[in-house]
């Protein structure tokens, strides 16, 4: 049986009182489906929501290129799916198959819709719900998605990350490798002949060796933290590229809708000449029959 808990991470729950959900929970119903049984077919009208409870359910897609259906996905237990059916009750998008013997719990959008009309403060809260999540899908359709991934990091960099930065960079460039041979080689040269002076480290060198492991453990970790925010880059990039697919493909649903009622409104209006034209020629096919029925001396 399904759970209050359960119920509030249904996105079109998550707003209800523990009282709600507790009635909700009494409307659902269960229903058992056999290996390779059709649970809803696409275009059919949606009219209930589902829970697995056991066994696993496999949702296609008519392919019109290949003229058969594809897999779009694969739910098991736990999975839910028609929850936007019990609101508008539209026909469906997808094709449900039973991929094995499956439990299932079925609620209707009948009633569901007499639980909300007995609940006003329920619908409120759903639409209220409903209405954050247009509102966040209209900033999205709204704003640009394509920025520029290095300018949201510069402006996320601390004084630190900038020095770490530049010193990461240096230290992978010919300038340091250059500059470090020459100051290695340099350092061996004055301390292996003793001139004027007492040479300050002499061989085998163990200052300098302190000092190439001091440049090794400091070098690492600022590899590390360039390498760090390179990885959080391309995460950001990963996102914006999200974001701009998602806009896309809002965008042609809107121009797809746009386009539905353009048609619409042409066919209306090629209704109504159709309707006026056949009118006319009907008030003159019956102006015709009753002149020809006139007898001679009256058409005189």
């Amino acid at each position: 049986m399904v759970s209050t808990q359960f119920l509030s991470k249904i996105p079109i729950f998550d707003r209800l009182l523990p009282k709600d959900l507790e009635t909700l929970v009494t409307l659902w119903l269960p229903r058992t489906l056999q290996a390779g049984d059709v649970l809803v077919r696409k275009g059919e009208p949606g009219s209930s929501m589902f829970i697995i409870e056991d066994g696993i359910v496999e949702i296609r897609v008519p392919d019109q290129f290949a003229k058969k259906e594809v897999r779009v996905s694969v739910l098991h237990q736990g999975d839910f799916f028609g929850e936007i059916s019990l609101l508008d009750g539209l026909p469906r998008t997808a094709t449900a198959v039973a991929m094995e013997e499956t439990q299932l719990l079925e609620m209707r959008r009948d009633d569901f819709i007499q639980f909300l009309l007995q609940r006003p403060s329920v619908a409120v809260a759903m639409l209220g719900e409903i209405g954050g999540r247009l509102r966040k899908t209209n900033e999205l359709v709204q704003s640009l998605a394509s920025k520029n991934v290095n300018e949201e990091i510069e402006e996320q960099l601390s004084v630190g990350d900038r020095l770490a930065d530049k010193i990461a960079e240096f230290g992978g460039s010919w300038k340091f490798i250059i500059s470090f041979m020459l100051i290695l080689f340099g350092w061996m040269a004055i301390n292996s002949v003793q001139l004027a002076f007492q040479p300050f480290d002499e061989f085998p060198f163990i200052f300098l060796n302190l000092m190439l492991s001091c440049v090794a453990a400091l070098q690492a970790p600022l590899i590390m933290m360039s390498q760090n925010r390179a990885q959080k880059k391309d995460r950001l990039r990963a996102e914006l590229d999200y974001q701009v697919n998602l806009k896309s493909e809002l965008m042609l649903q809107q121009l797809h809708s746009k386009l539905d009622e353009v048609r619409a409104a042409e066919l209306q209006t090629i209704q109504e000449s159709l309707q006026v034209e056949l009118t006319l020629l009907r008030a003159r096919i019956e102006g015709m029959d009753g002149y020809s029925e006139q007898r001679p001396e009256e058409r005189r």
